[in-house]
């Protein structure tokens, strides 16, 4: 139940990073660019003054040039961000940074694990997408929606700062769970909204008004993905406010290639093991 001052907050922010009035519009995405350093080169549309409101430049595309996918087989990484933890996660933890854990079952909290999708072992990514970073979501592998799901909770900062004193923010805050089928076995994105409103929204599914929506026409909508085929570097999210983004797949199958720190979309994470 969110308390009365939260819901003001978020309806605020919510309409004011959608005004289209001009000054508010431009105050927001210039301050925006001053504050966290935003480089608007591989942007489709380079101009600030060309974006409706300040929602529209955070969650901007990027040029089709732009980024470069790696080779099939590997396993594309799906955002720009930074790699923070990457490793092996069995069924009672999730190890992240500097080998503090917490419970993945938690984090999961989904049939996917009691299926045995993903045991005995898993092979993780996280990936913290900074303010500053493109706040869309691509699949690193193509393959078919077969579950999608999302879990309510809270929205705290999810900054690798936070993360290293409080790991189990990951598995409080809202997040969307989307399994997907693919050639070499399951393979789980998982959406985990930060501060403020979280925002997540996919393709087929608008992102939630929290202050209005209890959630159960949001996971109704979200469900309706389920069965579509999605390519390799396909768009499959994108994040309205502050983000991270965690990928799991058999341990078995796929081995890590990419080291800790900055990362891009299409970026090999992982290949297939011989």
């Amino acid at each position: 139940m969110i308390s009365a001052p939260r819901r003001w907050l978020i309806t605020a922010f919510y309409r004011l990073t959608r005004s289209r009035i001009p000054w508010i519009r431009w105050l927001l995405i210039r301050s925006f660019i001053f504050a966290f350093a935003v480089d608007l080169a591989d942007a489709r549309e380079p101009d600030p003054g060309a974006y409706p409101h300040f929602n529209a430049f955070f969650t901007r595309a990027l040029r089709t040039d732009a980024r470069t996918q790696a080779p099939r087989p590997a396993l594309l990484s799906p955002v720009d961000g930074t790699l923070v933890s990457c490793g092996q996660a069995d069924q009672s933890s999730l190890v992240t940074v500097k080998g503090q854990a917490f419970s993945w079952r938690g984090l999961i909290l989904a049939p996917s694990l009691e299926e045995g999708l993903f045991t005995p072992e898993a092979l993780f990514f996280n990936c913290y997408l900074a303010p500053r970073d493109y706040h869309r979501v691509h699949m690193p592998d193509a393959g078919h929606l077969i579950r999608a799901e999302w879990i309510p909770g809270r929205f705290r900062s999810v900054r690798p700062s936070r993360i290293r004193r409080r790991p189990e923010t990951l598995a409080q805050n809202e997040r969307v769970l989307l399994t997907f089928a693919t050639e070499r076995g399951p393979l789980l994105l998982i959406l985990v909204a930060a501060r403020l409103v979280g925002g997540i929204e996919t393709p087929w599914c608008p992102a939630r008004q929290s202050w209005r929506d209890t959630g159960q026409s949001f996971r109704e909508a979200l469900a309706t993905g389920i069965g579509s085929h999605f390519e390799r570097g396909e768009e499959i999210g994108r994040f309205n406010y502050g983000s991270s983004v965690l990928i799991l797949a058999p341990e078995s199958i796929w081995q890590p290639e990419h080291e800790l720190g900055k990362v891009f979309v299409g970026e090999r994470l992982a290949t297939p093991r011989t």
